[in-house]
């Protein structure tokens, strides 16, 4: 099971990592498709999105029964969808504030999940694990791909 400290960790790598490499980027780089078919931008409106969910989420996982699939009925891509065109307008500086903030802010959660939450098991996509491996692995390893993806220049215009 992971533990706090190894999500908070892991949510704290992917904002340093995300500012240290998104710095490094040419001019108009954010623009630029990624092999994932998104733009650097749109990566990190995504991650911004999410991360702004899970915090909202809190109190349905909470009540959720043991097993139950916290994603059942969701429609992710139209969620992606949606989160990303809400950001549209943002400039990339201001993207990259909002992931931050929201990054913060998930950290905060975390730090104040109870830890009977996070050892309960429920479903995301997945057979049933604690809350906790969802939050490291579908929240934090997600966070650290995107980040690699929005910064790889694979079939990129460089």
């Amino acid at each position: 099971m992971a533990t706090k400290d190894e999500i908070i960790r892991g949510l704290e790598l992917t904002i340093s990592q995300a500012k240290r490499t998104t710095s490094l980027f040419a001019e108009g780089e954010m623009a630029w498709k990624r092999a994932g078919g998104w733009t650097a931008k749109e990566v990190y409106t995504h991650l911004a999105a999410v991360a702004a969910i899970v915090p909202q989420l809190g109190q349905g996982l909470a009540g959720a029964p043991e097993g139950q699939d916290i994603a059942a009925g969701m429609d992710i891509n139209a969620m992606n969808e949606r989160a990303v065109k809400s950001m549209a307008d943002m400039s990339p500086e201001q993207v990259m504030q909002a992931f931050e903030a929201n990054y913060r802010k998930l950290i905060e959660f975390v730090q104040s999940a109870p830890d009977d939450l996070l050892s309960q098991k429920r479903s995301f996509l997945s057979e049933p694990i604690p809350v906790s491996d969802i939050l490291a692995n579908t929240i934090m390893l997600h966070g650290l791909h995107h980040v690699y993806e929005a910064n790889s220049r694979f079939e990129s215009p460089m």
